[in-house]
């Protein structure tokens, strides 16, 4: 059988194809693939190596903090310091202008300086008002008005020792008794064969029970004559009795 021209080239390209085939797959050498070396893995540490590490970490976290924490603390004081300092200022400039518009309108209006007084000068606590104990380095607008509140609850002062009473003392009076003078002729008495229970209750030397017990022991006796006639009662004390007496009129 004879072949044409095309089919002659045709079967040679095929048999050429096939011969470059199996030269490639039985000839020539086929190449491995490279075996993956093993990872190595890092050996596992001990409990004791994670403890001091953990420590170790939480040691410097610490002492940085600890900085962060001294540098905010020395921000703060020092604008602290900063802040009070300009406060100050501010409060003593203010302080200057309003003595100087004191000072204005006293020499207009004509009121005389109570500040002018000598340092030794006392001032009598039954007398006085709030005004002028204001001028007692010491004393404020509230302490002036509890003394003399606590000075129309009484009646009338006898000694600057009174100042030092439980009623003020809030006010902390005890080193400022050397300013003051009280003349016992001037505090306003009780007559006590003539007033009812309220009226001695209203004073600050007497509790309600004390009053009841010196109102029926008048009713008792039908007069009071001396201070003699309310030691018999147990709900007064001597130094009750000491406390009350300069109020006390038995006429």
């Amino acid at each position: 059988m004879i072949l044409a021209k095309e089919q002659r080239i045709a079967a040679i390209v095929l048999f050429s194809t096939a011969l470059v085939a199996w030269f490639i797959v039985a000839v020539w050498p086929s190449r491995q693939n490279p075996i993956p070396e093993p990872q190595q893995v890092p050996p596992k540490r001990s409990w004791e190596e994670r403890r001091d590490s953990i420590r170790r970490a939480d040691s410097l976290r610490y002492a940085q903090w600890a900085s962060e924490r001294e540098q905010r603390y020395d921000s703060f004081h020092v604008a602290d310091s900063m802040r009070r300092a300009e406060w100050k200022t501010a409060r003593q400039k203010q302080w200057d202008s309003l003595r100087v518009a004191d000072s204005i309108w006293r020499d207009s209006v004509g009121i005389p300086y109570i500040t002018r007084l000598k340092k030794d000068t006392t001032l009598d606590l039954n007398h006085c008002d709030t005004t002028e104990l204001q001028y007692i380095r010491g004393i404020g607008r509230y302490t002036a008005v509890q003394i003399v509140q606590y000075r129309e609850r009484l009646g009338g002062f006898y000694s600057p020792a009174q100042l030092t009473d439980e009623a003020l003392q809030k006010c902390r009076l005890d080193t400022l008794l050397h300013h003051f003078t009280a003349d016992a002729n001037d505090i306003k008495l009780i007559r006590i064969n003539y007033c009812d229970i309220s009226t001695l209750q209203r004073h600050p030397y007497l509790r309600y029970e004390q009053a009841k017990a010196i109102y029926h022991l008048r009713r008792k006796q039908l007069k009071l004559t001396s201070l003699e006639d309310l030691r018999a009662l147990p709900e007064l004390t001597d130094s009750d009795l000491q406390r009350i007496a300069p109020y006390l009129c038995f006429e």
